[in-house]
């Protein structure tokens, strides 16, 4: 009872274990695929141009999928959309720390690599450098976008971003290399049957060509936009977005000292709220003209316009500065909250190892149960033991009852002793254990037994023996274990069984189909090869007991 009382404790706590690991892997999947589905709504609102005004969101998916078990892509969206919130709240270097770290999560060597998500990490962090004004960090991120553009065969994309490398080209003073750039975009744009867009390309190089004085290619690229870049409304104004066109045809008009056609442009220019371009336009124009009183009259004002970009341009610095005050604050948040996990984790690991010592503790009870159980097949070892010998010595009286009849008389009573003391110690063995009792009362069993005796003429077949020594190997599992590695063949089993019901030499022959002399040979290569002794004197009792232990050794 105490052992059937231990073995359903330690089902009961397997059983809560397994409960426990499924339980907990449903929570994980559970969690994963809610975190998963909240990348995905990231992405559909950050796809569907919304503005991020905070980065709550993103930093929990962000610190979620950073986790090495996650796809690499879900690592890699999660910063990017990171960067894209800063960007939006206008932490310019956070945002471009955030696209560096989504860029070295990637793996662009693996097959299923998101260049779609990679190349947007680019063209945004372009974006960032434009407007932090570092554009030979912007020329370097924009071409990569351009490349990954070509890569997932997305044409338009790519002519854009190659289109946009004149603007760190500009801003470096490689004229050259913005001509270059926007006469290749054209070309490109023209083979995709895309007038407006090559028509475009044209509004930068209109002002190089003029600044160089190459007026003939200005004003064929003047033409061209006119009649194809669909820029301007039907009453000739230009479209939103597009009004410092004013300025670059009223440069060209003074440059070709066309100056009624440049004050035009230029008073189109300060109708849009451009003064600093207008007014530096109309100085430009009355200049050459001498007329004194509207320089008067304009100097200041371009004077005024001129402190007002100025002032525009150190408030962006004031900004830019602002956000690398905003950035270390942002490091200093990251410190504390790596010194948060790292109490997390010194509290886990605490809970880890109570764990640990309370599993070592039942490990510990459940050897003293163990040690509990192996004392009771110890003294069902020697009640068995006790049995093999009372059965020998009757066996021994029976076989020297038929050699010599005439003493039977005296070994009557000898007899009938033993075979009570054998009753008795089978009804305790059997009681004691029920794998003895269902081995020895299986039809099969006895049946092998009635061959014992030559008068029944009973002989077993082939599938018989292959029949008994699996009804063996099934009651004895312990020691069909201890000897599956000794490669012991059919004979060498069926010697085994029949030695353990109690078979003498003689009765094996019908059964194992084998002579005297194979049974012994065998008998004493069994010896050898499982209890390392060379004679048969303990072969019994030794294969007995390793049977019921389930040992070789004892």
């Amino acid at each position: 009872m105490k052992r059937q009382k231990h073995i359903f404790v330690w089902i009961a706590c397997c059983l809560f274990l397994v409960a426990a690991i499924v339980t907990g892997i449903v929570l994980v999947v559970r969690r994963d695929r809610a975190m998963h589905a909240a990348l995905m709504e990231l992405q559909a609102a950050n796809q569907a141009g919304t503005v991020f005004t905070s980065d709550s969101a993103a930093q929990v998916l962000a610190r979620y999928f950073d986790e090495p078990w996650h796809r690499r892509n879900d690592r890699v969206l999660a910063h990017y959309l990171l960067g894209r919130a800063h960007a939006d709240m206008g932490e310019a270097p956070q945002a471009i720390e955030d696209y560096q770290t989504a860029i070295e999560r990637a793996d662009t060597t693996a097959k299923d690599c998101d260049l779609f998500v990679l190349s947007a990490v680019y063209g945004q962090m372009a974006e960032v450098f434009h407007e932090q004004n570092l554009p030979e960090d912007e020329l370097a991120a924009n071409t990569i976008f351009v490349k990954y553009s070509w890569f997932i065969e997305d044409t338009i994309q790519a002519i854009d971003g190659y289109r946009s490398l004149e603007r760190p080209y500009y801003l470096l003073g490689k004229l050259d290399s913005v001509l270059i750039v926007d006469s290749i975009a054209r070309e490109q744009f023209l083979a995709q049957g895309d007038t407006i867009d090559a028509a475009w390309t044209l509004f930068t190089p209109i002002y190089i060509y003029t600044l160089r004085g190459q007026f003939d290619k200005a004003k064929n690229a003047i033409d061209i936009v006119r009649s194809e870049a669909e820029v301007f409304l039907e009453d000739g104004t230009l479209k939103a977005g597009r009004e410092m066109l004013y300025y670059t045809f009223g440069y060209y008009y003074d440059g070709i000292n066309q100056l009624d056609s440049a004050e035009y442009y230029y008073r189109r220019v300060l109708a849009t709220g451009e003064s600093e371009a207008g007014y530096k336009g109309l100085l430009s124009v009355y200049g050459k003209l001498g007329i004194a009183d509207s320089i008067a009259k304009f100097a200041p004002l371009y004077a005024d316009a001129n402190d007002a970009m100025h002032s525009k341009m150190n408030s962006d610095m004031v900004h830019q500065t602002a956000s690398l005050y905003n950035y270390n604050r942002h490091l200093l948040q990251s410190r504390h909250f790596e010194q948060k996990a790292n109490r997390i984790m010194t509290v886990t690991v605490a809970v880890l190892c109570l764990l640990l010592i309370a599993l070592l503790l039942f490990y510990l009870h459940y050897k003293h149960s163990q040690r509990i159980i192996q004392e009771k097949e110890n003294r069902l070892l020697n009640l068995h033991l006790q049995y093999i010998s009372v059965n020998d010595s009757l066996r021994n009286a029976l076989q020297k009852s038929k050699v010599q009849e005439h003493e039977l008389s005296s070994f009557k009573e000898h007899i009938e002793d033993l075979s009570q003391q054998k009753e008795q110690l089978e009804h305790l063995l059997l009681v004691s254990d029920d794998r003895y009792k269902t081995y020895h009362e299986h039809e099969l069993v006895k049946k092998f037994r009635l061959m014992a005796n030559p008068a029944n003429k009973l002989y077993a077949s082939a599938y018989e023996r292959e029949q008994l020594i699996s009804l063996f190997q099934t009651c004895f599992p312990a020691f069909t274990h201890s000897i599956q590695d000794m490669n012991v063949k059919d004979k060498e089993w069926m010697v085994i069984v029949l030695t353990e019901l109690g078979f003498q030499t003689g009765e094996m022959l019908m059964a194992a189909r084998m002579d005297g002399n194979s049974v012994t040979m065998i008998k004493r290569s069994l010896s050898k090869k499982l209890f390392h002794q060379e004679g048969l004197a303990t072969f019994h009792i030794n294969l007995q007991t390793a049977i019921v232990t389930g040992r070789l050794t004892f």
